[in-house]
């Protein structure tokens, strides 16, 4: 019972509408993301042009890529995300042209609160801030993208990254925290 007490709690902020809405993604997604080959990618950017919230050019994205609230996501022309990434867009995402993204990103614009013990971790809301990806990025595998953070554009992202804040235009950015390492 406390389980069903719980759920209520978290769908009750909710439309009707954006319950269905949210579950035609993941059936939509969930399908689409295990199909293999050039098919499976035509499937995923035709879902990614109905999904996105704006879709200006081709999504090329690989198997095991997992988005939610894609009702949420800008992207521009030329985008290419490889297998395994999460994308959460709670918060919103606004990827410009000409972006790669590597295997095993976590793109999430929404964070749970930790102050105080009230209540639980499980149970709070998330919280929604915007990730803006610009113009001409590279974000390398395993990299992790938090909530609120701008990416400028030309800007690398090394692998195995944490970004917890901007980067410089054209700068490569490596370490957890991220840091600029140089100038590309």
């Amino acid at each position: 019972m406390n389980y069903l007490r719980f759920l209520y709690k978290k769908i009750k902020t909710y439309s009707i509408l954006d319950l269905i809405r949210l579950e035609i993604e993941s059936l939509v997604f969930g399908i689409f993301c295990m199909v293999p080959t050039t098919l499976g990618v035509i499937l995923r950017a035709i879902a990614c042009k109905f999904l996105f919230k704006k879709n200006q050019g081709f999504s090329w994205i690989q198997p095991r890529v997992i988005i939610i609230h894609s009702d949420r996501i800008v992207s521009g022309e030329n985008l290419g995300i490889n297998s395994g990434t999460y994308l959460n867009g709670i918060g919103g995402i606004d990827i410009g042209n000409n972006v790669l993204i590597g295997p095993n990103v976590t793109i999430s614009s929404g964070k749970h609160t930790i102050e105080g013990k009230f209540p639980s971790i499980f149970s709070r809301a998330s919280v929604p801030q915007k990730i803006i990806i610009k113009d001409d990025v590279w974000i390398g595998s395993g990299a992790v993208i938090l909530p609120g953070v701008t990416i400028a554009k030309g800007s690398v992202i090394g692998a195995n990254a944490v970004v917890i804040s901007d980067t410089d235009e054209y700068s490569i950015n490596v370490g957890a925290p991220s840091r600029k390492a140089r100038s590309r």
